[in-house]
C-alpha cells in the first residue's frame, strides 16, 4: 500500500471562487467564510452581538409593558406583546437561524411551515370554541 493520494485538477470556476473568497477574507477578516448555499455572508460577531442587545431591549420592554396592567386595557397589553414577540421571532429566525444569508427556498420552506403550523393552531383552537369568548 502507498501513502500517496491521486490528485484532481481543480475546475478553473471553483478555483476562481476559492480565490475571491480568499479576497473577500483577506479584506474582512472578521468575516466567517460563506458555505455552499449561502447567497450572503454571515454577520460578524460584532452583529451577533448587536442583535444580542436589541433583543435584550425589547425583553425589557415586554417585562415594562406588563406591569402597565390595571393602567392600560389588556386587549393594549395583549397587543403590543404580540407585536414585540413577533419582531423578536424574526430577528431570531433571520439573524441567529441564518436565513438570512441562506438560498430563498430554505426561507419560503419556513414561512410555509409557520403559516400552516399557524393555520393548524388556529382550527385548533376553533374546535375548543375559543374564539366564542371575545
Amino acid at each position: 500500500m502507498s501513502d500517496t493520494t491521486d490528485v484532481v485538477a481543480a475546475d478553473p470556476a471553483t478555483v476562481a471562487e476559492q480565490e475571491r473568497r480568499r479576497h473577500e477574507l483577506a479584506e474582512h477578516p472578521e468575516q466567517l467564510p460563506m458555505l455552499p448555499g449561502e447567497v450572503h455572508p454571515h454577520p460578524t460577531p460584532r452583529q451577533y452581538v448587536l442583535i444580542g442587545l436589541v433583543l435584550v431591549v425589547i425583553t425589557a420592554a415586554e417585562v415594562a409593558v406588563s406591569y402597565l396592567e390595571g393602567d392600560v386595557s389588556d386587549g393594549v397589553i395583549i397587543a403590543v406583546l404580540l407585536i414585540m414577540a413577533a419582531v423578536k421571532f424574526f430577528l431570531v429566525a433571520a439573524w441567529y437561524m441564518h436565513l438570512r444569508t441562506d438560498l430563498k427556498i430554505f426561507r419560503r420552506m419556513f414561512v410555509v411551515g409557520l403559516v400552516g403550523a399557524s393555520i393548524v393552531y388556529a382550527i385548533a383552537l376553533a374546535t375548543f370554541r375559543v374564539y366564542d369568548k371575545w
